[in-house]
């Protein structure tokens, strides 16, 4: 058996004498025996004296993690002997081996086993004091393990969203920081990462606040601060696996939210693509206090899904190894769904009813006129719709082009129904377009002029009249080519407008 208290062990033999009274006793290769005196009392005792240094109460063999009372002050003298300065730690009696847990009921567990979240032990008792950070003497927690600290950083976007009025972009990510700190021992290290906790105090961790947020501070989780098991451990206290600080990372997993300003282009809006980078710094080491680990910091995840923007990359950036800022860069793509269904289709559909007016007949002007105008109405709503969705910038974007087309497109065809226009006035006479003129001269008689006109015979007034049909009929004819022409140039344009906007949208993609 093995006997650990005041943090000095040694090993005890049970043996089948019978001294005092036939009593067991537990004979030690140290000056020290173990015997049951009276009433269930167990004592330890120096060789060939009575003095009692530990007692305990127990009805059976006083094995196990059993409360010993020190009755001569024995701790400060095995010290004293040892030459060793420490504090007590209590008594240990057990027959199992070093690289096991004693129960209560002496039964034994793996050290492996001990404060893995599970009850070994039937009573639970190696899920007791599971605390896992043990700082030495010479850990501070308000400053770094060392400078320059050697990092490594993971980070997991989760979601990803553009705020484009405020020039900004929110996401929700994950960081995860490792870093080794040798000013501490861990135990109870399992294979997957386990939470360190300390007891009445805290550990060091980096603060991470992102350096060019819109908020006031970057909204964060409490970090956890984790560890796994990379390196054996050594057996410490009797009964517990210490790994040291060196070759057992720690791991800070932080949940961050943040609002951060970019930069937006949207020359090409709405086929635009967007880079921003998110600015990270650590505030409690100097601007030079860390030594990244590459490549393996360079781990970046994307967010899976996106409702407006694909995901096109996501990268890791630093500016030197030796800086505690480092950058996460998004490159985010339009999706183009949304604008082809609310803003091409529909504009495509208007832009074909004004041009339709070209294809009525010449005498409805009304209609004509009507249709082409309440088409134009509509495309300056939109447009100042769409405006008014973006935020305002110097130069023309995409979209703009568009609408400055199909509005410019749409008053020339409200200009050509003008300028061919033939409506009847009041008085039954005819009243032309604008732009019409006679073929022999500037200006044409009207049919008032003709009409007030006195004519010298019936001959005469036939002539003229007849003169006028030709006149009339002409002007029918040069109309009805100016809107075949106008129908003509009018729809080529517009296709080979259409054809060579949305190729050069996908040549960019």
């Amino acid at each position: 058996m093995k006997i650990s208290f005041c943090t000095l062990t040694w090993t005890l033999s049970v043996t089948g004498s019978q001294p005092g009274g036939g009593s067991v006793y537990f004979h030690g290769v140290g000056p020290y025996t173990i015997t049951l005196d009276h009433n269930d009392t167990w004592c330890l005792k120096r060789w060939g004296t009575q003095v009692k240094l530990l007692c305990t109460k127990s009805r059976s063999l006083p094995v196990g993690p059993l409360s010993w009372k020190d009755e001569n002050d024995i701790c400060t003298q095995l010290h004293i002997e040892s030459g060793l300065q420490l504090a007590p730690t209590g008594v240990m009696l057990t027959k199992c081996s070093p690289d096991h847990f004693t129960c209560r009921d002496n039964q034994y567990v793996p050290l492996e086993k001990v404060c893995n979240s599970e009850n070994d032990c039937t009573d639970g008792g190696d899920e007791i004091d599971c605390f896992t950070a043990h700082p030495l003497a010479t850990y501070i927690s308000t400053s770094p393990p060392q400078i320059p600290l050697p990092f490594q950083v993971d980070v997991n976007i989760r979601t990803a969203d553009v705020d484009l009025m405020n020039a900004a972009v929110r996401a929700n990510l994950r960081l995860r920081i490792s870093w080794e700190d040798a000013r501490m021992e861990m135990r109870h290290l399992q294979n997957v990462y386990k939470r360190l906790t300390l007891y009445n105090s805290t550990l060091w961790s980096p603060n991470v606040q992102t350096f060019n947020s819109l908020e006031f501070a970057t909204t964060a989780s409490h970090p956890v601060i984790m560890a796994k098991r990379l390196s054996p451990g050594k057996r410490v206290d009797g009964e517990y696996l210490s790994f040291p600080g060196h070759g057992n990372p720690v791991v800070n997993i932080n949940d961050l939210h943040t609002h951060t300003y970019c930069r937006y282009d949207l020359l090409k809006y709405p086929d635009d693509i967007q880079t921003c980078n998110i600015t990270f710094q650590i505030l409690n080491v100097r601007q030079d206090g860390l030594k990244w680990e590459l490549p393996s910091s360079s781990e970046v995840k994307c967010p899976v899904f996106h409702e407006e923007f694909w995901v096109k990359d996501c990268r890791f950036l630093l500016p030197d190894n030796f800086s505690s800022r480092f950058f996460v860069q998004l490159t985010f793509r339009r999706k183009n769904a949304y604008h082809i269904w609310a803003t091409y289709l529909p504009c495509i559909l208007l832009l074909g009813i004004g041009y339709g007016t070209l294809l009525l007949p010449l005498d409805n002007f009304n209609e004509r006129g009507t249709m082409s105008l309440t088409t134009l109405l509509v495309f300056i709503s939109l447009y100042a719709q769409t405006t008014a969705s973006l935020p305002r910038t110097a130069y023309m974007k995409r979209i703009d082009l568009w609408y400055v087309f199909c509005i410019a497109f749409l008053t020339l065809v409200i200009f050509t129904n003008l300028a061919t226009s033939t409506t009847t006035n009041t008085r039954g006479t005819t009243a032309e377009g604008p732009f019409w003129w006679h073929p022999s001269g500037p200006v044409e008689q009207s049919n008032e002029a003709w009409s007030s006109k006195k004519l010298p015979n019936s001959s005469t007034q036939q002539q003229q009249q007849q003169e006028q049909q030709r006149h009339e009929e002409s002007r029918r004819k040069r109309k009805e080519l100016v809107l075949k022409t106008a129908s003509v140039v009018l729809g080529v344009t517009s296709l080979i407008f259409i054809i060579v906007y949305f190729t050069g949208a996908y040549i960019t993609m």
